[in-house]
């Protein structure tokens, strides 16, 4: 996402907010790699209880007329490696805020992530 997103889209209005935590044995706060994501833009959140992912899981049924390709375990208590993208300006406020596109997995659904901030950015 650093070259294919970031590097490409220059205006500082993007904003990027990774979420990371813990979903396989491993996947500990000190072995994140830093190196990632280092675009300026982006904010990076350590979510230990996995609050985030639990939310977007819950509240994935509002999300499912928009639904994204790839296969979707359910069996998770967490939704994880996936994207949202959101219009400029959308508040977080209750209700839980509903992203223009989802996709998961990122790797997999990539080129519609691609997509879709093009077009936002051309807005």
């Amino acid at each position: 996402m650093q070259q294919d997103l970031l590097e490409r889209y220059s205006d500082p209005a993007l904003r990027v907010y990774a979420v990371w935590f813990n979903m396989y044995p491993g996947d500990a706060r000190g072995k994140w790699p830093a190196e990632l994501l280092t675009d300026h833009r982006v904010v990076h959140y350590w979510d230990e209880g996995r609050l985030l992912g639990v939310r977007l899981l819950v509240n994935l049924p509002t999300f499912l007329d928009r639904q994204a390709p790839g296969t979707l375990t359910l069996e998770a208590d967490a939704l994880w490696d996936a994207f949202f993208v959101y219009a400029p300006g959308d508040p977080w406020k209750e209700p839980f805020p509903r992203p223009i596109s989802w996709g998961y997995p990122i790797m997999v659904t990539r080129d519609r992530l691609l997509r879709e901030v093009q077009a936002v950015m051309a807005k």
